[in-house]
Order: C-alpha cells, then structure tokens, then sequence
C-alpha cells in the first residue's frame, strides 16, 4: 500500500509540475502541422510581445531552414513572410501568424529590430551563425525564429509531455 502512495504521490507531482509549467508558458498561441512526408521537424516563431507558435513541418524532399519557414507560412491562411534576397542567400525582414506580425531590417541600431535564427544541437537552443539557406533540415531538428532579442526561443512545453503525465498517472490510479 505505501508503495502504491508513494507511485501515486510521484505521478501526481509529475502531473501538476507539467500542468503548471504549461499554464505559466502561455506564450503558445498556436500549433498548426503542415506538408506531408515521413520526416518531421519543428519550426518556432517567437514575437516580442510573448506570443510563440509552433509548427510541426512534415517532409520528404530535403529541404533548408530558408525553406522551411517559407512552404510554413505559406501553408497556413493568413500567415506571411516577407524577405530580400541577396546574392549570399535570403534575410528574413517579417513574419506575421494569426494576429501577430513584425516587420524589422536591423535598421535601428542599437535595437535589434530584426529575425534572430536558431537551431537545435544536441537539445539545446544556438544562435545559428549561418544563414537559414544554409542548414539542411533532418528529421526531429527545431528551428526558431526570435524578433528583436537574442534571447534563446521561449521555452514552450510540448503537448505530449501533458498527455503523457496524464497517462500515467491514470495508470497508476488503476492499479
């Protein structure tokens, strides 16, 4: 029996530590899941005033970052992506989902009004230090992408880690 409390009282903490940190990460406005294909990665829009959304982008073909974001806006209604090409690759000026859109060039110095590109290596979030055309995507990789700061991508918890929590903790009650 005080195995069985201390499994649940596990569970339980688990539960309420997930719950509680997706409540207090409600920067995720939205999840949206767009292309097809056997291989999935994550695509992150961060804007200034906290809103984040998150797309899960399903493909077959390689493809860059650069493409990525562009097949992802131009999949979901209403999104938009503005850039300038240049003869080293494309510079990201804005992005716009759902109600949120900023516009930014780097002109406004020492404001970084501008799209910051990060990648994911080994879990963790870097500030890629190439141009997004550069980085050919795998299957599972996160890019994001951050208007006017430096800072990392917000941390937004993944929805599976609640559904999962919730599991288990169903399981356990079972027993």
């Amino acid at each position: 029996m005080l195995a069985y409390i201390r499994t649940w009282s596990a569970a339980a903490s688990l539960a309420a530590i997930v719950l509680t940190h997706s409540q207090s990460d409600a920067g995720l406005v939205a999840q949206y899941d767009v292309g097809t294909g056997a291989n999935a990665s994550v695509v992150q829009v961060d804007f200034t005033n906290g809103n984040a959304y998150q797309i899960t982008l399903r493909w077959d073909t390689p493809m860059n970052g650069f493409d990525a974001l562009q097949l992802s806006t131009s999949s979901i209604s209403g999104a938009a992506l503005a850039y300038d090409t240049f003869s080293f690759g494309n510079f990201v000026t804005g992005i716009g989902l759902g109600t949120d859109y900023q516009y930014g060039n780097g002109d406004l110095w020492p404001i970084e009004n501008y799209w910051h590109y990060w990648t994911t290596v080994d879990g963790a979030w870097e500030m890629a230090m190439f141009g997004a055309s550069d980085r050919i995507l795998t299957n599972g990789s996160a890019d994001a992408w951050v208007f006017g700061s430096g800072n990392a991508p917000q941390s937004v918890p993944a929805p599976g880690l609640a559904v999962f929590a919730l599991t288990m903790l169903r399981r356990r009650a079972r027993r």
